[in-house]
């Protein structure tokens, strides 16, 4: 397998790379380490008419069918052989398939022009620590393919969204990622009771919200947060959840765009200085997101305090 070397944190992404392909054009492809698992975000397009390519990797590959346009497309054994699918609804967009390690599978569509779709590598090492060691391996091991699940399409969504991590984006797909897995995890458990609904502690509340406001300016992970919570990755992110009414990112986000408030009362600071003291790449990923905290942009929030 081809290998990527990856803009951050000096890790080696394995780029899965489908073979035999019939009837593909141009394809889009962004690789992220999220929560430690990798994240391959595809954006293929397809030319007129039947079209195919096999897929196979040495890990096991959650593959997340989010967008199809113009049609649908399928997971198939071989290029001939559907594959059933009983509760897949036709009327609704994207699929699931868990892929296990080693196992080739053929994407097939007819009729459409693009598809796009997250694969996310499965390392059991790291899905056991996200779950806190509640996680069935063995079902890693057997395909299932093209399931539907309101919950993993809406948090695929969301994390095919994600442009990169250089804006801070790292804590949300950390999140997403997490939660993927978490929605998975307990849909191949059968017979277990869904997590209880438990808050973090006092102290637990106090240390991961003191942590993450001696940051707002830094990148912060949830594999962090969790250890100091004492928690797996998806433990943690449900108590957060519970305790303060919003996801560790979006209290993360709330801290910078309050300091940044903070910095636009003074005429001095330059709308980029700001967007780079608060942990944005740039000016306009900062925009975005201040605009939709606040309602309106940065620059016109300062010219209303500072009549």
């Amino acid at each position: 397998m081809k290998q990527i070397e990856a803009q951050k944190e000096g890790i080696a992404f394995v780029e899965i790379v489908g073979s035999e392909p019939h009837n593909l054009g141009a394809a889009r492809r962004r690789v992220h380490c999220w929560s430690g698992i990798e994240v391959h975000s595809v954006q293929q397009e397809v030319l007129c008419g039947p079209a195919w390519h096999q897929l196979k990797s040495d890990c096991p590959v959650l593959s997340i069918v989010v967008n199809e346009s113009g049609g649908r497309c399928e997971a198939r054994l071989a290029v001939d052989q559907v594959v059933k699918a009983p509760n897949r609804d036709r009327r609704k967009v994207g699929h699931t398939s868990l892929i296990p390690g080693g196992m080739s599978i053929w994407g097939y569509s007819d009729e459409i022009s693009r598809v796009d779709e997250l694969r996310l590598v499965l390392d059991p090492e790291r899905v056991l620590e996200i779950m806190g060691g509640k996680f069935p391996l063995t079902r890693l091991d057997e395909p299932h393919l093209m399931f539907f699940d309101e919950d993993i399409q809406a948090l695929a969504r969301l994390l095919a969204s994600i442009e990169g991590e250089a804006s801070g984006s790292g804590l949300l797909g950390d999140s997403l990622t997490a939660a993927i897995i978490a929605r998975f995890a307990r849909l191949n458990m059968s017979g277990t009771q869904p997590p209880r609904r438990l808050g973090l502690s006092g102290h637990q509340l106090r240390v991961v919200t003191a942590f993450m406001a001696e940051r707002l300016a830094q990148p912060v992970r949830l594999a962090e947060l969790a250890a100091l919570a004492g928690l797996s990755s998806s433990q943690f992110g449900r108590a957060f959840k519970v305790s303060t009414g919003v996801t560790p990112h979006r209290w993360h986000l709330q801290g910078r765009i309050d300091y940044a408030k903070r910095l636009l009362m003074d005429r001095n600071n330059s709308l980029v200085g700001i967007a780079l003291d608060t942990g944005f790449s740039e000016q306009s990923p900062f925009t975005r997101a201040f605009r939709a905290m606040t309602g309106i942009s940065p620059g016109a929030w300062r010219r209303i305090r500072l009549k």
